[in-house]
């Protein structure tokens, strides 16, 4: 899943706003996260961006269940 979101690496945070949008993000923060969906029944999975000098450097999903 997360080779769907490799075109971030590169972008500047102006660019991932215009893209996945604001969230609840702090604009100088080095880490962003965006959830991308959650199911009924507690399946989360949330996409986390890491940035350097502000371009995206790395990128990571995770998948959890329940808020744990």
């Amino acid at each position: 899943m997360s080779e769907k979101y490799k075109y971030l690496i590169g972008k500047t945070k102006q660019e991932v706003i215009s893209i996945l949008g604001q969230e609840f993000n702090f604009f100088p923060a080095d880490h962003w996260s965006y959830e991308l969906y959650t199911t009924w029944w507690g399946k989360q999975a949330i996409l986390y961006l890491y940035f350097q000098k502000d371009l995206v450097v790395d990128l990571k999903i995770i998948i959890r269940y329940w808020k744990f």
